[in-house]
């Protein structure tokens, strides 16, 4: 059993134990016997493992030092877990050999605890086989600031690449699929290692290369969509692949069309809904063509496929969007409605794009991918602008996965209205700080991207 599984298994067994607790006395057969097979299960692992250590980072999980992703058949779990180690301040819990049910038991009461509760009770009755680091104070409190050079890096080699690549095809010279492979690998990688950093820089939006940005953005939304609904590597590169180039047909459309401010005529919309079969044509004349081609050009084609069989290009009653076309639909739907654009000037708020996406789940889109994405995103995703109850505008910088109402935010906007360079609180944590409602950033002359750079 790999390092992963074997983490995901153990956050599966520690969390009926940790809910147990709260219901059950702890002479309870379900306590007793939860407990009993939690142990055996590390019991298996210590005979090739000395030690079994949790480490929570910038809201993320580490096992052994492997990320464990937010999956869907693991998420509450995780969820639940990232929680706790953050209410108790705690960085990482590690669990030694020897361990018995009667300790874990012992432990899962006190760790329900608030935090002043459970370091009293951890140090009064000493737990031999299980060992706790905590935060010192201040440690925590940039976590969420740094600069991300790997992340940043990543994006922004990755802009250029699809930039060159669709400038190539609108002058007509030849392009090879396959030379932008390693970026897209690059993007899974650090997808992998820093989730909410890659999101964050979805918020850039060039007015003036917007077809760029937004084709980048997509491919780097379906990726953590993907991750999110347990895709492995390979497939992941696929369905990024597939996102960066789901409007490479837009090349064979006249700028000014793509960029026209009044209302299109019947027939300028029928030409722009042609995208998606010049897509097809597009992606045939690159060089290299493989699989990952293949599946590029289908879900160039689909992406507009609609949940409830409408949307373009026709298609025949019985066929049906694939997997990767209706994740890159939400996408798609969801970075163009929060893009100011010729013909939208003013953007929709994250969290009303949310709302219409979840609104039009069985209609437009596909009901599980949509639950799955706002979940990833947040109730307010990252870029959002939020009026608080102190009178004061936060940013938000970066998803709470033990709360996805109560984001990390950066006090952007002081109580006189005037811009300022302020502190970052948790909302999770800092519970009398209220969100009163989203707030456009255009409203303090605000650009959110320019905080993730």
């Amino acid at each position: 059993m790999s390092i992963y599984t074997s983490g995901k298994t153990i956050v599966a067994l520690l969390y009926p134990l940790l809910k147990a607790v709260q219901v059950y006395d702890v002479n309870n057969d379900v306590v007793i016997n939860t407990a009993k097979k939690f142990v055996a299960f590390m019991e298996t692992l210590f005979s090739t493992i000395s030690s079994l250590e949790f480490v929570r980072y910038r809201d993320y999980i580490f096992f052994n030092k492997q990320r464990l992703k937010y999956e869907i058949d693991s998420y509450a779990n995780l969820q639940f877990l990232n929680s706790r180690l953050k209410i108790l301040r705690i960085k990482s819990l590690t669990f030694l050999s020897g361990i018995k049910h009667q300790e874990i038991i012992d432990f899962a009461v006190i760790f329900k605890e608030d935090k002043v509760t459970f370091l009293k009770q951890f140090v009064l009755k000493r737990y031999p086989h299980i060992k706790v680091e905590f935060l010192k104070a201040g440690e925590e409190a940039d976590e969420f600031m740094e600069d991300g050079k790997f992340t940043k890096r990543t994006y922004f080699k990755a802009l250029k690449v699809t930039k060159n690549m669709m400038q190539n095809l609108w002058s007509g010279r030849p392009v090879d699929v396959k030379s932008s492979r390693r970026i897209v690998y690059n993007l899974v990688d650090t997808i992998s290692r820093d989730e909410f950093g890659i999101l964050a820089l979805t918020t850039i939006k060039n007015f003036d290369e917007y077809t760029f940005n937004h084709s980048l953005n997509v491919g780097i939304l379906a990726l953590a969509l993907g991750q999110r609904i347990g895709l492995d590597r390979r497939s992941l590169a696929r369905l990024g692949t597939s996102g960066i180039l789901h409007d490479i047909g837009k090349v064979e459309i006249s700028k000014e069309l793509i960029n026209k401010v009044q209302k299109l005529t019947d027939q300028e919309w029928e030409t722009l809904k042609m995208h998606s079969n010049f897509g097809v044509r597009e992606i045939l004349k690159t060089r290299g063509l493989d699989e990952i081609s293949m599946i590029a050009i289908t879900v160039a084609y689909q992406h507009h496929w609609n949940y409830d069989g409408t949307g373009y290009p026709l298609r025949e009653k019985e066929e049906e969007p694939t997997l990767f076309s209706r994740v890159v639909r939400i996408c798609d739907s969801y970075d163009a409605m929060t893009t100011a654009r010729s013909y939208q000037p003013i953007p929709y708020l994250p969290h009303f794009a949310l709302r219409v996406i979840w609104s039009n789940q069985n209609r437009l889109f596909d009901p599980i991918l949509a639950k799955v994405f706002t979940q990833l995103l947040g109730i307010y995703p990252v870029g959002s602008c939020l009026e608080l109850n102190t009178g004061e505008v936060g940013l938000v910088m970066r998803q709470n996965p033990g709360n996805i109402g109560s984001p990390i935010v950066k006090i952007i906007v002081d109580r006189n209205h005037e811009k300022t360079d302020g502190r970052t609180i948790d909302l999770a944590m800092e519970v009398q700080t209220k969100i009163v409602r989203p707030t456009y950033p255009q409203m303090y002359g605000i650009n959110p991207s320019a905080y993730f750079l």
